[in-house]
């Protein structure tokens, strides 16, 4: 299962979860069913903007699933975070 970024580049640089792959909301918005099929966890800061993405990947035909918390909750928790881009 992947772990989609929609966060701007620059957020994703700043911080993000391991293996994540960047995609900002505004591509996944252009083109939602490039996913359709796939199995994919979406995530941002705070949960709104992966929201958004998951349903309309899920609307496209995606299996996508929102990350509660976002980021700043996987930082808060103390899981490791990479930091740069890909």
């Amino acid at each position: 299962m992947a772990v989609l970024d929609v966060r701007s580049a620059q957020e994703f640089a700043a911080g993000h979860v391991p293996g994540a792959v960047n995609v900002a909301l505004e591509q996944i918005a252009a083109d939602p069913g490039r996913y359709a099929g796939q199995e994919l966890y979406v995530i941002c800061q705070s949960g709104a903007r992966s929201a958004t993405a998951a349903q309309a990947l899920t609307l496209a035909g995606a299996r996508a699933v929102s990350v509660a918390g976002g980021t700043a909750g996987w930082i808060a928790s103390g899981r490791p975070v990479d930091s740069g881009t890909r």
